[in-house]
């Protein structure tokens, strides 16, 4: 008799391989039922979910997250399309987990989180600290009291620390801005190389050095510095 759930492993995530004749309800029961009896197995970590096998609306996937949730101890950082560009992007993402701990502990919390990119010239603003799981598109603007992060490409402007903190930084995925500022010092773009060029853009983090704004290279073991 085939399984109505089955739990499959990908990297930093979970894939639910999900029986498309049973009603809803009966899913959500088994779900929860697995979730429930593997508890200790799964322990504290942090991973995407992946849904597959069955036609989903919007609500029926948050319900079925929040099924999860309250089963184990996993912590879901987003939903992810099982497939192999939105799995790289998303170990990238993954990378950025420890920063997203650090700014949720020195913040008290008092984190924002967008789903989502800012596409057609919208404009982001908040007092808090922001995470987006997405893109900041061309002519797209995020502006933060304190500090932002981008799992995605920043290809619009951001400004962070914009009540003068010259302490908050901007990391993304991919560096790629119009414009980036922190408090009340802009990022001067890099000039293009002499084959007309720019580099690759990569995991970076913006930060004031000085009165200037600099950008460094985003690794796993950086973090533990900040």
């Amino acid at each position: 008799m085939k399984d109505k759930v089955r739990i499959k492993s990908f990297a930093k995530g979970l894939t639910l391989q999900l029986d498309d004749q049973i009603p809803f309800e009966e899913l959500k029961e088994e779900v929860s039922a697995k979730f429930r009896e593997a508890r200790s197995f799964f322990g504290k970590e942090t991973v995407a979910l992946s849904f597959q096998g069955r036609n989903l609306s919007d609500e029926e996937e948050l319900q079925l997250w929040e099924t999860v949730q309250n089963e184990c101890d996993l912590k879901i950082l987003c939903l992810v399309e099982k497939n192999e560009e939105r799995e790289k992007t998303f170990v990238k993402a993954m990378r950025l987990t420890e920063f997203r701990k650090m700014v949720e502990m020195d913040l008290d919390g008092e984190v924002q989180v967008f789903h989502g990119s800012l596409t057609d010239g919208e404009e982001l603003d908040t007092p808090n600290s922001i995470v987006v799981f997405g893109d900041v598109e061309s002519g797209c603007k995020i502006v933060s009291e304190r500090s932002i992060l981008i799992l995605g490409t920043l290809y619009g402007s951001a400004h962070a620390g914009c009540k003068g903190d010259k302490k908050a930084i901007v990391s993304a995925l991919e560096m790629m801005p119009e414009k980036l500022c922190i408090a009340s010092f802009a990022y001067e773009q890099e000039k293009k190389t002499k084959w007309g060029k720019k580099n690759k853009p990569k995991p970076q983090t913006a930060k004031v050095f000085g009165e200037i704004v600099i950008l460094t290279d985003l690794e796993k073991e950086q973090l533990k510095d900040f």
